[in-house]
């Protein structure tokens, strides 16, 4: 047994057979007329209650399939590197931008996310931009074809791939791909979300039929509320989740055979004395690890744990970083075989906001472990023993005024911009102040910059093109 799982071989074979009752029992409820058909003719089953059944063969399929798709790992994950420059992406499809000037939230809007945008073109960290925040001023059809063009005129890094919210946009979005030099079933983003419980709702049926295509990548996300939409209890809701991975994952090979599969889990905890949901508690790290643990035990694995970067705080500072850490940690051990990931992206409110300050101090604690796990310079031979004689016997011990030292200091010392390490500490509110600052710096350093001109035409071309279309 894995002196890290969750739970006994034992408990995980009876959780096993669990998950087989529930889809086999209990089972899917899909509201898209097509795809319950395909899954029926596929050989699943139709309950009383008009539920779709799975039965266990179809699950040993799928494991077979996993497991082909993702062979076990080999070794240890090597937690020393060379040294490296730190580099990370830039946006999550958030809804509300935390207004740091005024303390306070606010919907997403046209200005924000090309302030957005631009911080990131003059950002030089950032390498990649995917859609920062979710419009509310536009038709709700064309609002992420929109931003694509929007984003394209304001920044010449790479756009990202971006989840669908209205399937009937996924052609176009393909093709926007492929004019930005993506591969279209890359460029359509992947993630199906379940509806907990046991839910395939008409919309993303209908997203995977559209991307079905592309034979792009099938990620099945399942995003239950402990004592909400799924048991109050770590196992039961264990179970639950799984089996909707499980049977979204075979459903998924029903509507597109050739497509890779990714099972993918992102829970929240209810709070029963204030009705709020948090994604950052103990509960919620060891229930993602128990739906992977029990994915790789008896299911042939293929799942990620998703919502790393996703905390309950709700405005950046000393909550956010105790809850990234918390969750960091937790999956270290858990389920990362101890390779310590900080996955920070300034997300904020369960991963509904974005705050640019919060995103700086993330990727200052991601460069402070970068600096921790990069491997020393080792000197020539000879080099090493030579400097010690001479600053101890010639030197009284003294090795601050050595060439050597004076060559190196910097290369020897990495030096926190937001977190003083020396003389006074600052407050939370004088780091907070520092990030701002740094924002704004950096949005006034930005430099005009677009994708080349013929990419941004054709981009707007298939915008015209999808207005006529899905507005008439």
């Amino acid at each position: 047994m894995n002196s890290n799982a969750l739970f006994s071989d034992v408990q995980f074979e009876q959780m096993a057979d669990e998950v087989l009752q529930v889809l086999g029992t209990v089972g899917y409820l899909v509201e898209h007329p097509k795809v319950k058909a395909l899954a029926l003719t596929a050989g699943c089953r139709e309950s009383a209650e008009g539920r779709v059944l799975f039965d266990r063969k179809q699950v040993a399929e799928l494991r077979t399939e996993l497991e082909r798709q993702y062979p076990p790992a080999a070794g240890v994950p090597a937690w020393v590197h060379p040294p490296y420059e730190f580099t990370t992406s830039f946006g999550n499809l958030t809804p509300k931008f935390y207004d740091y000037a005024n303390g306070r939230p606010e919907i997403g809007s046209r200005e924000r996310m090309l302030e957005l945008v631009r911080f990131a073109q003059a950002e030089p960290r950032i390498t990649m931009v995917t859609l920062p925040l979710s419009r509310q001023d536009v038709e709700p059809t064309l609002e992420q074809l929109e931003s694509v063009v929007l984003m394209a005129g304001v920044t010449s890094k790479t756009l990202g791939n971006i989840d669908v919210t209205v399937p009937e946009t996924v052609p176009f979005l393909a093709e926007m791909g492929e004019v930005l030099g993506q591969a279209p079933g890359h460029f359509v983003g992947y993630c199906n979300c379940i509806n907990p419980p046991l839910r395939l709702e008409e919309r993303t049926a209908e997203t995977m039929l559209q991307r079905s295509r592309y034979h792009s990548r099938s990620m099945i996300t399942s995003m239950p509320c402990l004592g909400g939409s799924g048991p109050v209890d770590i196992h039961g809701a264990v179970v639950l989740a799984t089996a909707e991975i499980v049977g979204g994952l075979i459903l998924s090979r029903i509507i597109d055979p050739l497509a890779p599969l990714l099972g993918y889990i992102a829970c929240v905890q209810l709070d029963m004395r204030t009705g709020n949901p948090s994604s950052s508690t103990p509960q919620t790290v060891r229930f993602d690890a128990g739906v992977y643990q029990l994915m790789k035990h008896a299911f042939g694995g293929g799942t990620a744990v998703g919502g790393r970067s996703y905390i309950t705080a709700k405005r950046p500072g000393l909550q956010a970083t105790y809850e990234r850490f918390l969750k960091a940690v937790g999956f270290s051990a858990l389920v990362d075989r101890y390779d310590l990931r900080l996955n920070g992206s300034g997300n904020l409110d369960n991963g509904s906001m974005i705050s640019p300050e919060q995103f700086l101090l993330d990727c200052e604690m991601t460069e402070g472990l970068i600096a921790t796990f990069t491997a020393p310079v080792v000197s020539p031979a000879g080099d090493t023993v030579a400097r010690i004689r001479d600053g101890v016997l010639n030197a009284g011990g003294n090795f601050m005024t050595q060439e050597h030292t004076l060559e190196h200091y910097r290369d020897e010392m990495w030096d926190p911009q937001l977190f003083r390490r020396l003389g006074d500490t600052r407050t939370e509110p004088e780091i907070l102040d520092a990030c701002h600052a740094k924002y704004l710096q950096t949005l006034a350093a930005y430099q005009p910059a677009a994708h080349p001109a013929p990419v941004v035409h054709d981009l707007e071309k298939i915008l015209a093109r999808a207005r006529k279309t899905l507005l008439k």
